[in-house]
């Protein structure tokens, strides 16, 4: 059933307290007592609809975790497009020419030094997009962040410290558009404004960035 913006399964069993589960980025479910009145039931729902929203967010914000493996000629996704790896023997740099990523190294078939050279250079070039965003958006959004970092994270996009006002990117946020980045770039700079993800930091959402949920989807979707 829907109740808010939340869909629900409520299940009575035998059991003297409610228990509440996000089952994914789309469901809820409810176990219930079997004597408690239903209208009871849909309360507590609406009051923890917050919170809901909030879990389900994490659910959806789950990057890709697989990759494949970096021999010439795999498909590499970088700033939402798909380039070919080329892999060549010379002094150690990576090049954009065309529709390829080309990595030179001294020993190509080493795909050990490739993985750490490649993301190597893809954890330089994506802390420069996020510079280039930061510098852009904290005089018009009127915050500033102390500071912010890469790293690899399994269930979210990004994340804010409000107490030390750090943000952190996740790594894989390089394959995706500069669009994609730039919508959680702003999500993490408005947690400076509002800790939770309630109707007071949708609204900062709306104000700053009004297309962010269409970025969200596509994010999300791969698309």
């Amino acid at each position: 059933m829907q109740i808010g913006p939340h869909q629900v399964v409520i299940e009575r069993k035998r059991t003297k307290h409610l228990y509440l589960k996000i089952k994914n980025a789309t469901q809820v479910h409810v176990s219930a007592p079997r004597q408690w009145p239903h209208e009871d039931i849909v309360a507590i729902i609406e009051s923890r609809s917050e919170w809901i929203t909030e879990q389900q967010q994490r659910f959806a914000e789950r990057p890709e975790l697989a990759s494949a493996p970096l021999v010439d000629g795999a498909m590499i996704p970088y700033r939402g497009r798909d380039y070919r790896l080329a892999l060549r023997q010379g002094a150690s740099k990576v090049t954009i020419v065309d529709d390829e990523i080309i990595v030179q190294l001294a020993q190509p078939d080493d795909e050990s030094a490739v993985t750490q050279r490649l993301e190597r250079w893809c954890r330089s070039q994506l802390k420069q997009q996020i510079s280039e965003l930061l510098l852009h958006w904290q005089p018009i959004m009127q915050v500033q962040a102390s500071d912010f970092g890469v790293r690899k994270m399994k269930t979210r996009w990004g994340s804010c410290n409000i107490r030390t006002k750090k943000i952190w990117l996740n790594f894989d946020l390089v394959k995706k558009s500069p669009q994609s980045l730039e919508y959680v770039v702003v999500h993490e700079l408005t947690h400076l404004y509002e800790r939770y993800h309630n109707a007071r930091f949708y609204a900062l959402m709306d104000k700053f960035l009004p297309d962010w949920s269409e970025r969200r989807h596509r994010l999300n979707h791969n698309e």
